[in-house]
């Protein structure tokens, strides 16, 4: 199937859903983690012990809501991966 240019335009300017917005977020985060640790910035341990000292902190203090904390920890475990 063909298409014009037009549609392909179209097409390339579709608004991304959340769960897309979810995806490149988690994405960015593990490419992010990978370039600090091979440029020796900052080693994936360090972020991950960072990364839990946080999450306890937020629980601790109620300073973010549940729900987004639990999604903190699930991305540290796809980082962690």
């Amino acid at each position: 199937m063909n298409s014009n240019p037009s549609q392909a335009a179209a097409a390339a300017h579709v608004e991304p859903t959340l769960p897309d917005r979810v995806a490149a977020l988690e994405l960015f985060a593990q490419q992010l983690v990978f370039v600090l640790d091979a440029q020796g910035k900052l080693n994936a341990d360090a972020l991950m012990r960072w990364m839990t000292l946080a999450r306890e902190r937020m629980q601790a203090t109620g300073s973010a809501p549940p729900p987004q904390v639990n999604a903190l920890a699930r991305l540290q475990q796809l980082l962690e991966a």
